[in-house]
């Protein structure tokens, strides 16, 4: 028998199902992940969960891959208490996207810290941002499209003047919520609209999101929004 045949498997798994988290309440729990990262309820399993001893399935693919949201004791900070974390992968401009709700969701992460730019993690393969559901389990945020990501921000995301990048997302003219969170995930700072995360783009300079109508038309790798060009008029 050759050693090509020896290496391979004899049986081999079709892709991970799904993951199983324990909260206090499922419906709630699915509401939360439904508004901060666009998991629904799968409903062909939806009858699982009249079982209070069933899971709620919840999912962002349409039901490939799924949480399974069963009823019991979270986590919490219990450091060895099953799985470490769930990690969810996004493109680089979803990713971009959503940082700049940060403010918004006001996440925190197991330390108890609250989730900022300033916490991205570069991996040089990917970024990756870390936080707690509200009942202790850990997720992770991350993206492999790094050099795309690097590009619009001349950097990793939490790097360069954090100071004044949050003072400009606090100013009067950011938008401070988000309306059917479900679909859109972006904000242009120029003029409020709602995108889907793949329509919106990230101004090179001043680091915040922008429609493709407040970007300027100046030729150019990268983009820059209006009011960096002064461009923009009220």
């Amino acid at each position: 028998m050759s050693s090509n045949e020896l290496d391979r498997p004899l049986f081999r798994v079709q892709q991970i199902d799904h993951v199983e988290l324990f909260v206090p309440d499922r419906r709630a729990a699915a509401e939360w992940y439904r508004r901060v990262l666009g998991l629904t309820i799968c409903a062909e399993y939806e009858d699982w969960a009249d079982d209070r001893k069933g899971p709620l399935m919840i999912s962002s693919d349409g039901g490939s891959t799924k949480i399974a949201l069963f009823e019991g004791r979270p986590q919490e900070d219990r450091e060895t208490a099953g799985f470490h974390l769930v990690a969810f992968r996004v493109s680089g401009r979803a990713f971009e996207a959503f940082l700049d709700r940060l403010d918004d969701l006001t996440l925190t992460d197991h330390k108890d810290q609250t989730v900022t730019r300033g916490l991205v993690k570069d991996h040089g393969k990917a970024f990756s941002l870390y936080f707690n559901d509200p009942y202790g389990n850990r997720l992770e945020l991350t993206t492999y499209e790094v050099e795309g990501l690097r590009l619009m921000t001349g950097g990793m995301p939490g790097e360069g003047p954090t100071v004044e990048i949050e003072a400009i997302e606090a100013g009067d003219d950011e938008p401070v919520s988000v309306e059917n969170a479900e679909n859109v995930l972006w904000l242009c700072h120029g003029c409020n609209a709602q995108l889907a995360a793949e329509a919106g783009l990230v101004c090179s300079l001043c680091f915040r999101s922008t429609c493709p109508d407040c970007a300027s038309a100046a030729p150019g790798k990268e983009p820059v929004c209006k009011s960096c060009t002064g461009e923009m008029t009220d």
